[in-house]
């Protein structure tokens, strides 16, 4: 009996190691397409002049296509479930912009015990500088 029993709890701790593994590597996988995919919307930058000086401007709608532009060339839509761009935001300075990222994971094994899967977000940003 107390091997039936010893058994089970170390089936279940394989199990939650399994899903908590899971979870964590598809979280680094959706960080990466988000870090790719926000360097890739800053070099959609113009140059515009202040004062006879150059400046890096970006606009919203030519960020937002090329994060879409990015997401779809790489196949992330194949790589990580219910993927969905929650937000694409310029920073103040307009040099640079911050990207949100969501989707799920279906957990190995006990993936039945949440049939939605795991919701997962990530946040990534990059910045265009001007240098000499």
């Amino acid at each position: 009996m107390l091997a039936i029993g010893l058994c089970a709890i170390t089936l279940l701790t394989i199990s939650v190691v399994l899903a908590a593994s899971a979870v964590n590597l598809k979280a680094r996988q959706l960080l990466s397409l988000a870090d790719g995919a926000v360097v890739a919307a800053v070099d959609e930058f113009e140059f515009v002049t202040d004062g006879g000086r150059p400046k890096i401007q970006l606009e919203q709608q030519r960020v937002h296509r090329a994060v879409q532009q990015y997401l779809s060339d790489v196949g992330a839509a194949g790589r990580v479930d219910n993927l969905r761009i929650a937000r694409v935001q310029i920073m103040s300075d307009g040099q640079g912009a911050r990207l949100k990222l969501s989707g799920s994971v279906q957990p190995p094994i006990v993936g039945w015990i949440i049939p939605s899967g795991v919701p997962i977000t990530v946040e990534s940003t990059a910045r265009t500088v001007l240098s000499r």
